[in-house]
């Protein structure tokens, strides 16, 4: 993401945001969460600080990705745009589908007692085309790929006014009601209306067609990016407010940290529509100021690079592509040993980063056609 001053904070909030995934996703085979296969033991310890983690981990993603779609076309052409977008995302979703996921159904099956005798003999259920958890066809954590891509094509049309001339006037208008006393805070709205309107109709399933709730309200978030950064100033005020955000934050996490994400206290039962409505509305203003904060303060911490930066901003990408693999393959044998969970955890989170980091340099970073199809840029 370049403009004629790159924005180091944003590879900066990039990168740790795929860090902390690592984190989040090792993290699933603790809780009690559906997941691939899990640990013989759980704990809500974990819960603690995965489930704060998750309100914001998806949303600031898609922030960032919004703004990387804004420079993308900053010096393409239409065409050009859907090239870019075709190569880096459709080229590495199609690859992993078919390489990358499979090996983490093959171990859940092997794991919930398939007892496939060769890879290749489960393999074949893959080429059926058989949607997973019926077969053995899917994208599991590739869904943000497409996801991204189908949200590039649909706010092309806003992508491209607000690049031209014409959009001046409107972006002076946002930025002056904006400008005005906390009304930044009424970015809770649009998701808190759509929370209300789809999330008790359709639970998330990363499908695409069918996942309403979810498609919807990352598309927003997506929106935001483009907004911040295309609306000159607004990133401004965001960093001005930053104080006010996090304190913001603070009363809603609180709240749901003692009363409903910790195993302490529990002031209602979840069932009900009571509850949904409270938990929306703190869920959404804990987010949305929680966001403001992280990126007020980036502008405080993360506008230098240094080499961690510049190899990381390159390696993150396919290093999501590749990490959940890497992580259920190791998994798979981790957590059968008789050993502590927190020692699992370690073992699981350093040798899904060892293991990562060793295929990505030896193989992906080093060869021509596996940059491609790990969405990276070829070398000149």
């Amino acid at each position: 993401m370049e403009t004629k001053e790159r924005l180091y904070e944003l590879d900066w909030l990039r990168v740790i945001a795929f860090f902390l995934l690592i984190f989040f996703h090792t993290g699933m085979f603790f809780v009690p969460w559906d997941f691939h296969f899990k640990n013989s033991q759980t704990s809500e310890l974990f819960e603690l600080w995965m489930t704060p983690l998750n309100q914001f981990r998806l949303p600031l993603l898609f922030i960032i990705s919004g703004i990387g779609s804004y420079f993308v076309l900053s010096h393409r052409t239409i065409g050009g745009f859907f090239k870019e977008r075709s190569v880096r995302l459709l080229i590495p979703l199609t690859f992993g589908m078919f390489v990358i996921v499979p090996p983490q159904m093959y171990f859940e099956y092997q794991f919930k007692g398939a007892n496939y005798s060769s890879y290749f003999e489960f393999y074949k259920k893959v080429l059926e085309f058989i949607p997973y958890p019926k077969g053995s066809f899917s994208w599991h954590h590739l869904w943000y790929i497409i996801y991204i891509f189908v949200y590039s094509v649909a706010a092309l049309p806003l992508l491209k006014y607000l690049r031209s001339n014409s959009s001046e006037r409107v972006k002076k208008s946002m930025l002056d009601f904006f400008s005005k006393r906390n009304m930044i805070y009424l970015a809770v709205l649009p998701p808190l209306v759509v929370y209300y309107s789809l999330a008790w109709q359709f639970p998330t399933t990363h499908a695409l067609w069918g996942d309403w709730y979810n498609l919807t309200y990352s598309f927003i978030f997506f929106l935001y990016g483009i907004i911040i950064i295309s609306v000159k100033g607004l990133w401004d005020i965001i960093e001005q407010q930053r104080k006010v955000s996090l304190v913001i934050a603070a009363i809603p996490f609180s709240f749901l940290w003692l009363f409903v994400w910790g195993p302490t206290f529990e002031i209602m039962p979840e069932e009900g529509i009571t509850f949904f409505i409270i938990y929306g509305a703190l869920k959404n203003i804990f987010l949305i100021s929680w966001v403001f904060t992280i990126f007020g303060y980036s502008r405080k911490f993360f506008v230098k690079s240094n080499k961690l930066l510049i190899y990381s901003t390159e390696a993150v990408y396919p290093l999501y592509i590749l990490h959940q693999t890497v992580m259920i393959t190791l998994g798979y044998y981790i957590i059968q040993m008789q050993l502590s969970i927190l020692v699992k955890f370690v073992l699981v989170v350093v040798s899904t980063y060892g293991g990562s980091l060793l295929v990505y340099e030896l193989l992906i970073k080093r060869i021509g056609f596996m940059r491609v199809l790990f969405g990276m840029k070829t070398k000149a």
